[in-house]
């Protein structure tokens, strides 16, 4: 009989020990905050990718436009975002870096000046072409067609300015086509990218695309 009142007690002891670290356990992981549609968030400007050349990347205003596309994207879809010119020009009154890849302790600064637990930055890491010709007979004269694709690539990033804690991060993909007639006249609105001459509008494009396909990733 002892020996059966040992045991359950030992039984017993196991169970609570059981339930004690399920409790804290518990606990932690509730504790961990989500980013949600609720949450008021910052939106960085986006650099280009660390160590890319111009023949990889040669965009005007990158940083601006790719931003611009992924603020419009989250709002369409219901999320609480700052206002950007506001932002940026808080932050550039405090002389912080707001631009590509963000360390944990000046995203913590960000957020106490914005008040705001969750930034979004990150960078676009390509943008590449791809290229078919064809020659066009119009009355005798010959010109040539070059229809491009222009493919731009970002990653974004959502961090906790609370923790440092990279929450969330998504990468976006968007490609657009291209073309015009070169006739020895300069194409207006174009821009180069690499040893390709693309239009403006499918660089934009591109970069719109694949700023709305990351922040279809936070679904």
């Amino acid at each position: 009989m002892v020996f059966k009142i040992r045991k359950t007690k030992n039984i017993l002891k196991l169970v609570c020990s059981f339930f004690v670290v399920m409790g804290i356990f518990i606990a932690d992981f509730s504790s961990v905050e989500a980013f949600t549609k609720n949450d008021s968030i910052a939106v960085m400007d986006f650099g280009t990718r660390p160590g890319a050349s111009p023949s990889e990347i040669n965009v005007q205003n990158a940083e601006y436009t790719s931003s611009e596309y992924i603020i419009n994207a989250l709002v369409k879809n219901g999320f609480n975002v700052q206002d950007k010119d506001l932002v940026m020009n808080r932050l550039k009154e405090e002389g912080l870096n707001t631009t590509g890849l963000i360390d944990p302790d000046t995203a913590k600064r960000i957020g106490n000046i914005l008040k705001v637990r969750y930034i979004m930055y990150g960078n676009v890491a390509n943008v590449s072409t791809s290229e078919d010709s064809y020659g066009l007979d119009i009355s005798g004269i010959v010109a040539g067609v070059d229809v491009c694709t222009v493919k731009a690539h970002i990653i974004a990033r959502i961090m906790d300015v609370e923790t440092g804690n990279i929450v969330k991060m998504m990468k976006g993909d968007g490609e657009s086509k291209s073309s015009f007639v070169e006739a020895g006249a300069k194409t207006i609105g174009t821009v180069g990218i690499g040893t390709k001459t693309v239009t403006m509008d499918s660089v934009h494009n591109s970069i719109r695309k694949a700023g709305e396909q990351a922040v279809s990733k936070l679904h």
